[in-house]
């Protein structure tokens, strides 16, 4: 549809200005409304919209020059013909001098006459029109500079939007304009976000929520894939049945819409409500309005990004740094805290290195060209720091390379360890003076324990002296073997104190060394002559006992010794004593043989059937330790004892009996 011109016709021949009006108005390009005198067309312009006035020169009252003189006072830029039947050049000049935009002859051929002044009236306003969207993208442009500079120094995006859509509606005479999607109002919290921003010249009368409905209407209404086209726009005229009730809901005739992205995504709209019928945006307009529509996106992206990520880090209680070149591009204000020096300074006159002393100093350096130089990807370092007034700090520092812009950069971030370096370090002396307390402790306890271990030993040697005592007073041989045997029995229990004292580790004894202590000492008692029984002990592995295995073994050993003694060798009392010493295939089982060269067992010998206190006691004791016991005669007679090992917490080859 074409847009008709409005012209306003001043001559006061009211028959030819009748031809003139017909003329025009036949053609289906312009309205043309007639004046009569200069005084008629100076009020019906200040009430109308005119774009081409058509004046004739010769009038009375007010001639066309000083018309055109009071018009270009109030309307420099509204196009001007000047009609005269006057050929003079003197005439001509005037007019023009005066800012008359065409001179026109009435020309005798009036339908040639009216095609030229068609023509003429076309042109100037196309001329306006263009001159006139210069003008408004000369404005727009100066709003974005104005916008460009406050969100330079940091003003609020969304409070200089704000500012910046009132000032557009200003300068393009709109009556309302909004930036940002309508159609999406809530962010991921649920809460309201600032998604649209408006501005209306009687917001009093609309409240952002209703305007914010009614852009979603309008939208909506207009079905467009408006991701194809620099701009949309609508009108009461061309648009459909609910875009004009949108329209004329919010009070407007046209609107314009303009695409707006953040980074690679739609954020949103420009756009621009107008009273008037907007047909199209010329193009210098819309170059101004794409550059604002840039700016825009690219301010709400910094906005975004700052909201995310730049006010997160200024607020972070970890050190952050950027590095390019070996100087710093950015920190963060916990890294300034950290090092005592004002942010200006460090990016100023520091470098990374220069932060930390000798030698972490040079590690960081070394490091950081490793990263730079592709041979590592990141670093993790522990350092220390020497802050402004001399102080040490403990640093944990970590850094990474990305790119940007082409350069490689460095980012890294660092944390202060030193109240958790100083409480490892209080940690660490509490726990050596733990140990060396337990190990006191300890010593005390071995020492006591030793003690105790002596006194038990020393007691039993005691009652063993108590007890020859008595057999030197008694007199009697019976008396004496009982004694004898008392006394060994004592023996073999006080011989495990008195190894348990005697070696390093008082929880195991070697039962080798054991046994050998009790056969030796039973043979003395017996008062056997030298080499008369030979007693041996061999091992094939070395076996420990603690001292609840122990005595009983020892105890069994003393039977079997003093009965061997006493039954084996009745003849010539000459004789082989023979022990080994071993453990099973596994490990799990020790193993003790008994052998002696003597006669052997008697006939249909059954220990389970003997009630003797020898036997009695072996066969008890076996249990008491949770072991078997065999008996075998042959050549002398064999006993083969096995009882159940355990390792020590401390040792592989070291085995022990298990408490029962």
């Amino acid at each position: 549809m074409v847009a008709i011109i409005p012209v306003l016709f001043v001559d006061d021949n009211r028959e030819l200005s009748n031809i003139f009006q017909f003329y025009l108005e036949e053609t289906g390009l312009f309205t043309v409304h007639v004046c009569l005198d200069g005084q008629d067309a100076l009020e019906y312009l200040d009430n109308h919209d005119i774009q081409v006035v058509i004046s004739d020169f010769d009038m009375p009252d007010m001639d066309g020059i000083t018309l055109l003189r009071h018009i270009r006072e109030k309307f420099p830029n509204l196009p001007f013909i000047m009609l005269t039947g006057n050929d003079s050049k003197e005439t001509a000049i005037e007019a023009l001098n005066s800012g008359a935009d065409f001179y026109q002859n009435k020309a005798e051929d009036l339908e040639i006459q009216v095609l030229d002044l068609s023509h003429k009236i076309t042109i100037l306003v196309e001329k306006a029109r263009a001159e006139a969207a210069i003008r408004r993208k000369d404005l727009i442009l100066e709003v974005i500079g104005r916008t460009a500079g406050r969100l330079l120094k940091g003003e609020n995006f969304y409070a200089e939007m704000k500012t910046t859509l009132g000032e557009l509606g200003q300068v393009t005479g709109a009556a309302g304009a909004f930036i940002g999607d309508p159609c999406s109002h809530r962010d991921e919290s649920g809460t309201e976000g600032p998604d649209l921003i408006t501005w209306w010249n009687d917001e009093g009368e609309k409240t952002k929520s209703g305007l914010r409905v009614l852009f979603a209407e309008l939208l909506s209404a207009m079905e467009m894939d408006h991701t194809d086209y620099p701009y949309m726009l609508i009108s009461s005229e061309d648009a459909s049945p609910s875009g004009q009730e949108a329209l004329k809901n919010l009070g407007v005739s046209s609107a314009v819409f303009l695409p707006v992205s953040t980074g690679e995504e739609r954020w949103g709209y420009l756009a621009l409500f107008y009273t008037e019928s907007k047909k199209y945006l010329a193009q210098p307009e819309l170059y101004a309005y794409t550059m604002l529509t840039e700016l825009a996106g690219a301010a709400r992206y910094r906005a975004y990004m700052e909201d995310y990520f730049k006010n997160p880090v200024e607020k972070s209680l970890v050190g952050v740094f950027l590095i390019r070149n070996n100087r710093f591009l950015y920190i963060n204000p916990r890294f300034s805290t950290i090092f005592g020096y004002s942010r200006a300074e460090i990016i100023r006159t520091k470098s990374l290195p220069g932060l930390f002393e000798m030698p972490d100093a040079e590690k960081v350096r070394e490091t950081l060209e490793q990263i730079m130089s592709g041979w590592r990807e990141n670093a993790h370092l522990e350092v220390t720091a020497l802050t402004r007034d001399g102080s040490r700090v403990q640093l944990e520092l970590y850094v990474t390379m990305f790119r940007c812009n082409g350069s490689l950069c460095l980012i890294g971030n660092c944390l202060d360890i030193t109240p958790r370096k100083e409480a490892e370090e209080k940690v660490r002396a509490q726990e050596d003076l733990l140990k060396q307390n337990m190990m006191s402790s300890l010593q005390e306890k071995e020492t006591l324990l030793r003690e105790i271990h002596h006194r038990v030993k020393n007691n039993m040697q005691i009652i063993a002296s108590l007890l020859r005592l008595t057999d030197f007073q008694s007199g009697n041989p019976e008396v004496h073997d009982v004694i004898r045997d008392c006394r060994n029995r004592i023996f073999s229990m006080a011989s495990i104190h008195e190894k348990l004292y005697q070696t390093d580790d008082l929880a195991q004894v070697p039962l080798g060394s054991y046994i050998r202590d009790i056969g030796n000492r039973i043979i003395l008692e017996f008062e056997m002559e030298d080499g008369q029984i030979h007693f041996r002990v061999d091992e094939n592995q070395p076996v420990f006992v603690d001292i609840s295995t122990g005595i009983p073994i020892g105890l069994m050993m003393n039977e079997l010794i003093t009965n061997s003694i006493k039954h084996a060798f009745p003849d010539t009392g000459n004789g082989t004593i023979q022990v080994q010493i071993g453990r099973d295939r596994d490990g799990q089982s020790g193993m003790i043989r008994y052998h002696d060269s003597g006669r052997g067992l008697p006939d249909g010998f059954d220990p389970d059937n003997q009630t003797t206190l020898g036997v009695e006691l072996i066969r008890n004791l076996t249990t008491q330790i949770q072991g078997t016991v065999t008996f075998e005669s042959g050549s002398g007679m064999t006993c083969t004892l096995t009882f159940p090992l355990k390792k020590t917490p401390d040792s592989h080859d070291t085995v022990i009996g298990e408490e029962t």
